[in-house]
């Protein structure tokens, strides 16, 4: 069985027992720190804390009626807008391209440049073109000379002037009057049947060659024709060197002064050899701009062509005025929506094409809409409510708002008489049936 641990006391041969008075100092140390801590923890930040001040007391008339402000219902006339986004495109955007092939002798126009139609952008290397068109002009030359021509004839032309058969016209016109001089010789009998027949054979030869002649000339200025074609065609080729602005058939709004231009690309660089269809730069005309906006379908029966647009942009911090120019009748199967086109002036370019734009479409205006302040509806349980006021009572009504401002919002369902009263202030004290009075009555009876 062990023993205590027993150490020599002071006397000199008794133990003491130790361990019951360190358990009992131990004890007693812990708790006079826990008890200093709590009194300066106390002192130090107890008496340091701010309180938030007391909730003031719902006011209430007497009576136990709640104090509230109140305003009435008004008609307003709205203007109805349909309000979409879309991307700003150019009136007109030209992709040019080179309709020969050969080597960029020179560009003339470069990105941001003002051109008008008619105006030289890029010029190809002419040389080849040059020769071809020599080279045709005299192949003309060669068949116009086979019909004794020196310039090309017209539509009226008349073959019997070409030489050659002008000849066998000749040739003709002298063996029908030998025949007829035979055959007048023939009843006397001077003349015999081997002669006549001789030269009735000679005028049928000279028939089928005038007849030869005549095809002859025919084809020749068949090909005449030909060469000529041929050579407008190597004509053309050479104009198509010079690369120009093309010039639009239809009128341009906003081109009163004439229509302009501008570079937004440019493909090519000096020495670049291009092919018929590769791009060389790209135009675009912005002086009038087109903004597509998709809109939802169910707003289908209310856009109409000619309606105004106002149009907003990041880059202008003021709207611009356009017109409804265009509606797509087909709707967007993937979308469900139906493209608006907008025409915009753009008379100074500081809208750019390819931008972003907010739009919204004017309507319709309706003269008596029903608005109340902005601070009449209130939102509970997921519902927005106002309280109508009736008898000093209220009523509690749901309600599905609609155009709003920074004073007042329109009031869509259900619809509230004109001159109602709302509540405005206080909401939060009522539920239907609450008996109200408005806050002026209350404070003209303070002293």
């Amino acid at each position: 069985m062990s023993q205590p641990n027993m150490t020599p006391g002071p006397e000199g041969g008794k133990p003491a027992r130790t361990w019951p008075r360190v358990a009992f100092f131990s004890v007693l140390a812990i708790a006079l720190a826990a008890g200093g801590y709590l009194f300066l923890s106390g002192k130090f930040q107890g008496d340091k804390r701010e309180k938030l001040p007391d909730e003031p007391a719902p006011v209430r008339a007497p009576g136990s009626a709640v104090v509230v402000t109140m305003e009435t219902v008004k008609p307003r006339p709205i203007q109805r807008a349909v309000e979409a986004t879309g991307t700003l495109f150019g009136y007109e955007e030209v992709t040019v391209t080179a309709k020969v092939e050969g080597r960029v002798k020179a560009v003339h126009r470069d990105v941001g440049d003002q051109v008008k139609p008619g105006e030289l952008l890029v010029e190809i290397e002419p040389t080849d073109f040059e020769q071809a068109v020599q080279q045709d002009e005299r192949a003309l030359q060669v068949e116009l000379a086979k019909l004794g021509l020196q310039q090309p004839p017209d539509a009226g032309f008349d073959l019997t002037k070409v030489p050659t058969v002008m000849q066998s016209q000749v040739k003709l016109d002298t063996t029908r009057s030998r025949l007829d001089r035979q055959t007048r010789l023939r009843g006397s009998g001077s003349i015999s049947p081997e002669e006549i027949e001789s030269v009735t054979g000679d005028f049928r030869a000279a028939q089928a060659e005038y007849a030869n002649q005549l095809l002859l000339a025919r084809a020749g200025l068949a090909t005449v024709q030909l060469k000529q074609s041929t050579l407008a065609i190597a004509r053309l080729k050479l104009s198509e060197t010079k690369v120009v602005v093309p010039t639009p058939t239809r009128p341009v709004p906003g081109s009163e002064k004439g229509v302009v231009y501008s570079v937004t690309a440019r493909k090519v660089s000096e020495g670049t050899l291009v092919r018929a269809g590769n791009e060389v730069c790209k135009l675009v005309i912005d002086r009038t701009l087109k903004l597509r906006l998709p809109v939802p379908e169910r707003f289908g029966p209310e856009i109409k062509t000619g309606q105004p647009v106002s149009v907003t942009t990041a880059a202008l911090g003021r709207p611009v005025s356009g017109t409804v120019a265009r509606i797509n009748p087909a709707v967007d199967p993937a979308t469900r929506t139906i493209e608006v086109e907008v025409q915009v002036p753009n008379p100074t370019g500081e809208l750019k094409s390819g931008g972003f734009a907010k739009a919204a479409i004017l309507t319709r205006t309706d003269p008596g809409a029903i608005t109340v302040p902005l601070t009449a509806p209130y939102s509970f349980a997921g519902t927005t409510r106002v309280f109508l006021v009736d008898q000093g009572k209220v009523k509690d009504v749901p309600v599905t708002l609609g155009m709003q401002t920074t004073e007042w919002v329109e009031v869509v369902q259900p619809a509230l008489p004109s001159g109602a009263r709302v509540v405005t202030s206080g909401q939060a004290l009522l539920a239907d049936g609450t008996a109200v009075t408005v806050r002026e009555t209350v404070e003209k009876e303070k002293p």
